[in-house]
């Protein structure tokens, strides 16, 4: 069984890795519209070459597990000892009827493939699910399917594409009129006359590239002001949706709540959160702040000091600090609050190391005095419960 498990194993990845290739195999050009561009043949217009894309993954994903099939038997013949599947000397019921029925199956879904291939190839494509969705689209002045494709054609050739990549097998197009989602085998196109886009979600996941790290991406949904056309849902990184808003022709609408925060935004709630936890202030060591406000921004009052908590060793080992590396007591009456602290804190770390900023140290502001977020404490009457009873009390 050993071989059989290994093969299976073998032709699972690579059936998954051309449905869905890494970057390193696209900068190889190991990819069904790398090796098929001659077929394709792009300068014959976008829609026409995602029609033969759609195509030619439909017959290579269904030939798949026909190959695997041919390759078993192929390998049970050659090594009867080896590789016994057809060969086997007892094998079971169940097992003898699995494989037959994936052999059936196999076949079955090549013989499909074919044939809906086939058919949206006759009359010029017209049958295509891409063909059918762009008769939709037509208009007095677009009337039939080709005339909207060419449309579609000569405003892809221009320089003012937008083209945002998604996932390994879908990016959105916006044209001057027109919002494209290319998808695996059939694409979402519509108006942006007809447009209307709502973003209705905020995800936060993590990410592979060079280093794992977590990435904001906002969901949007695109409906059709007519019902002629389905809506369907964008997924984009929330780093392009300037270039997204800037695109369209109607504005986007953003729910409540939907935020959109940037990388220091979303790290001053977390540097906030853990200041709260820290003790506060005690009044000996704090100067008289009086009415100032906030040395940064000028606007929220200084509501934060910097006054050694932190013990000076290793968080990962325990070994004691070098005196360079150890946090420093700090002289500076309050100055800052802790919004503009905690931006100032984000500016002076790398962004590579964005996973562990917490944990890092920078400087004040004024004294240059080390320190890092477990030094940073609230003032007495200052922390955020506090200040927002006494903002009720004055309302």
């Amino acid at each position: 069984m050993v071989p059989h498990v290994i093969y299976c194993i073998g032709f699972v990845m690579l059936f998954f890795f051309l449905i869905f290739p890494t970057s390193e195999m696209e900068s190889a050009g190991l990819t069904v519209n790398r090796l098929c561009a001659h077929y394709f043949a792009a300068e014959h217009g976008f829609i026409q070459y995602h029609m033969k894309a759609t195509s030619a993954k439909l017959l290579l994903h269904a030939t798949m597990p026909f190959a695997f099939v041919w390759f078993v038997w192929i390998m049970a013949w050659t090594n009867p000892d080896e590789f016994g599947v057809t060969g086997a000397a007892d094998p079971s019921y169940a097992a003898e009827f699995a494989w037959n029925a994936f052999c059936s199956s196999s076949g079955t879904v090549l013989l499909l493939a074919v044939l809906t291939v086939g058919y949206w190839a006759t009359d010029g494509w017209s049958n295509h699910p891409i063909a059918k969705q762009l008769q939709l689209l037509t208009t007095p002045t677009l009337p039939d399917w080709r005339s909207v494709a060419t449309n579609i054609n000569d405003e892809y050739r221009r320089d003012t594409k937008l083209s945002i990549r998604a996932n390994a097998i879908s990016t959105l197009i916006v044209t001057e009129s027109w919002i494209i989602k290319t998808n695996l085998y059939v694409h979402n196109i519509l108006s942006q006359s007809d447009a209307l886009m709502c973003a209705y979600k905020i995800e936060t996941k993590e990410v592979i590239t060079d280093t794992v790290e977590s990435a904001e991406f906002v969901n949007i949904v695109a409906k059709p002001l007519e019902a002629r056309v389905r809506p369907f849902n964008i997924r984009i990184h929330t780093a392009h949706i300037r270039d997204l808003k800037d695109r369209v022709q109607r504005p986007i609408v953003v729910l409540p709540t939907v935020q959109f925060r940037s990388l220091t935004e979303r790290f001053v709630e977390v540097f906030k959160e853990q200041v709260a936890l820290n003790p506060i202030a005690p009044p000996s060591v704090v100067p008289d702040a009086g009415g100032d406000n906030c040395l940064a921004c000028l606007q929220a009052r200084p509501d934060v000091k910097l006054v050694k908590y932190c013990l000076d060793v290793d968080a990962t080992t325990g070994a004691p600090l070098s005196p360079s590396d150890r946090c420093q007591p700090c002289a500076c009456r309050p100055l800052w609050c802790v919004e503009c602290l905690a931006t100032w804190f984000a500016s002076r770390q790398q962004r590579y190391e964005r996973d562990s900023w917490l944990s890092k140290k920078t400087t004040c502001p004024m004294c240059r005095a080390l320190f890092c977020v477990r030094d940073v404490c609230y003032l007495e009457n200052r922390t955020p419960a506090e200040a927002q009873q006494q903002e009720q009390q004055e309302s």
